[in-house]
């Protein structure tokens, strides 16, 4: 059996409890200086968000915390402030509500509500097909219907319709928004419409996570689907009963729609299902052809969407077993893979092809294909993160399956970049979520990195990172968290390529050393088992960035300090003087000057004065930390002569 198949300290890591006192509000950014696209969940708030909600081992915050304990010394590259992101004075405020419910008044037709609506229908409508779209346009051409479900529902509509039709700086969609959040007061909560349920379902499912309010997101669509077991979606037998097809088919259609919403959106959370999917819940899934003359033939009818449910059943039993313990056992692991594979192999022709087709369709599969990728990668990448946070060795500490599961993580991350390159477009439904996918991908290779940074495949993790680099700035215009998604990745890029060049001049170093007839005689000695955190070396935390050993306080005792721990997940509070280690000052020595010289040497500098400040930097932080040796190995010498 693997180290890793039972339950041991390094799980503490993958899950992060909120402490007692910790409270977390989402709308204080109308209140405080925080970005509209940072948020507590997705780790893009850095420093300026300190506050935290639950989070489990398939979170973006689990990899972030093992890089942190993996390599100390990224604290001060994730402290700074993100210099290129500023914040956006000209993003509407997201009104509150009042407590008194608008009067309803009939919204009646234009040229600009129609393009909205068909384009909600052309880019939205193909993943959650839950609205009858002839009755929906009926219902808005004779522009007589002005009771609040339906205001309600058509203003989201509207509001979606607005994000895909525009690129990320156009912020029309806060005033539609705003208008739909009218006609939804609490005591909606209580209604028995499905159109409410349909709003609420577009609010959270999509809408409040494309303006990053990812904890209020799940908590409105938790209240959705609550809502439509209060209306009997969940049974087939209520459906059955009515003599309407369309109104059934629509019953049917809304039911799963909320099912593969909260499922797509809470699967990166760690959090469990708590119950969207069990023996109680026997509705049948949208049949296909039953509709067909009342969908359009450019979506492939409702294809797409009973792929997605077969999908999001196996991604609900994926979720809970996560939710237990995050190092799920070998046979557990691979039986939850091979559905996974089974399902996507025996995908429809029509939804594998890579043919060119109509948009919908072709956005469709895509989508469809990097959410399949993203669930392995996650389903994997705890023993990735376990194996880093640990310190194995894993040449010499891991099993064949544990390293086969590494193997498929860092493949699957790898494949999901290069396609996503390759197949998104410019539009916010697929720029939104490539951003979200390369993003979760970009965190293999960067764990990786910082925990091998000595491994040979170094300069293919780096490519790997750089391509998700480049792929953001183009995606800026088309996601709203593309720019901030990058800063946080560059940060982390920036810092292991400072790590991989000081590792680099670290081995030049030994091997110099160790071919001088002086070498055994005291000269400087790097162990590689030291560098590469052996479980020999568990007292001292070795980082090519620094020794940074720890007395009395293991790395988890820091993460739990609340004092020193920033609550985000992303960066250190104060730490102490980084001219003060191991209780002497340190000093730019003569030996530590010739250590950085060597540096300087080996890696001249980038381009442009910051280039020439973080090479300096880089330089001398390392030749503090051979300075020491330097002087140790001075100092042998001299005793030996004096002897």
């Amino acid at each position: 059996m693997s180290d890793l198949d039972s339950p041991t300290k390094s799980e503490n890591i993958l899950e992060q409890i909120p402490t007692r006192d910790t409270e977390w509000d989402e709308e204080r950014r109308e209140r405080d200086l925080i970005p509209a696209e940072a948020d507590d969940i997705n780790a893009l708030s850095l420093s300026m968000d300190r506050q935290a909600s639950y989070l489990g081992a398939s979170s973006i915050k689990a990899a972030l915390m093992v890089m942190l304990k993996v390599q100390p010394g990224l604290r001060s590259s994730l402290a700074a402030p993100l210099n290129s992101v500023e914040i956006s004075h000209n993003f509407p405020a997201i009104r509150q509500k009042s407590s008194t419910q608008k009067d309803p008044q009939r919204i009646p037709w234009s040229w600009k509500g129609q393009t909205l609506i068909d384009a909600y229908f052309k880019r939205v409508h193909v993943f959650i097909p839950m609205l009858d779209e002839t009755t929906f346009r009926a219902d808005y051409l004779e522009g007589q219907r002005f009771d609040a479900p339906w205001l309600a529902l058509l203003n989201m509509v509207f509001a979606m319709g607005s994000i895909v039709a525009m690129k990320s700086d156009d912020y029309n969609h806060v005033n539609y928004y705003n208008r739909a959040m009218e006609h939804l007061p609490m005591d909606s909560f209580g209604s028995s419409h499905i159109e409410t349920v349909q709003a609420l379902a577009l609010i959270g499912g999509y809408y409040l996570h494309y303006i990053n309010r990812p904890n209020m997101a799940n908590a409105v669509l938790g209240a959705a689907i609550r809502m439509a077991s209060a209306l009997g979606l969940h049974r087939e037998s209520l459906v059955q009963g009515g003599s309407d097809m369309v109104a059934a088919e629509t019953r049917r259609r809304t039911w799963w729609a909320l099912f593969c919403l909260d499922t797509w959106a809470t699967t990166t959370m760690g959090r469990p299902s708590f119950g969207r999917w069990g023996p109680a819940i026997n509705i049948r899934p949208p049949e296909f052809g039953v509709n067909a003359g009342r969908d359009s033939s450019q979506h492939a009818g409702i294809l797409p969407t009973i792929e997605n449910i077969k999908f999001c059943k196996i991604a609900t039993q994926i979720q809970d077993m996560l939710a237990i313990s995050p190092l799920l056992r070998t046979e557990d692991r691979c039986n939850l893979d091979g559905q996974l594979v089974a399902w996507y192999n025996n995908l429809p022709w029509l939804l594998r092809t890579t043919d060119p087709c109509a948009e919908p369709l072709y956005m469709a599969r895509c989508i469809m294909k990097w959410r399949y990728q993203n669930l392995r990668m996650l389903l994997h990448r705890p023993v990735l993160l376990s194996m880093a946070s640990s310190g194995l060795n894993p040449h010499t500490q891991a099993c064949d399956s544990d390293l086969a599961a590494i193997e498929t993580c860092r493949e699957l991350a790898a494949a999901t970049i290069e396609d996503i390159g390759r197949e998104w477009t410019r539009n916010q439904m697929s720029g939104w979520n490539a951003v979200w996918f390369l993003y979760q991908a970009a965190m293999v290779p960067l764990v990786s990195i910082f925990w091998q940074w000595g491994n040979p495949r170094v300069p293919e993790w780096l490519k790997q990172i750089e391509a998700v680099l480049e792929l953001l700035e183009a995606m800026e215009e088309w996601s709203l968290a593309a720019r901030r998604s990058r800063e946080v990745v560059l940060r982390m890029y920036e810092a292991s390529r400072v790590i991989q060049a000081q590792g680099a001049v670290a081995h030049q170093l030994q091997q110099r050393r160790s071919q001088s007839p002086n070498s055994v005689n005291g000269t400087m000695h790097i162990d590689n088992d030291l560098l590469m955190g052996s479980p020999d070396s568990t007292q001292l935390h070795m980082s090519p960035i620094g020794l940074e050993p720890v007395e009395g306080l293991g790395m988890m005792g820091m993460l739990d300090q609340g004092g020193m721990w920033d609550l985000d997940g992303m960066s250190w509070g104060p730490s102490p003087s980084p001219s003060v280690y191991h209780g002497h000052h340190s000093t730019h020595s003569d030996d530590a000057v010739a250590a950085a010289a060597e540096f300087a040497a080996a890696f001249p500098t980038a381009d442009g004065a910051h280039g020439l400040l973080q090479h300096h930097s880089a330089a001398m932080e390392y030749g503090n930390m051979m300075g020491h040796h330097h002087a140790d190995a001075h100092a042998g010498q001299v005793g030996a002569a004096q002897a």
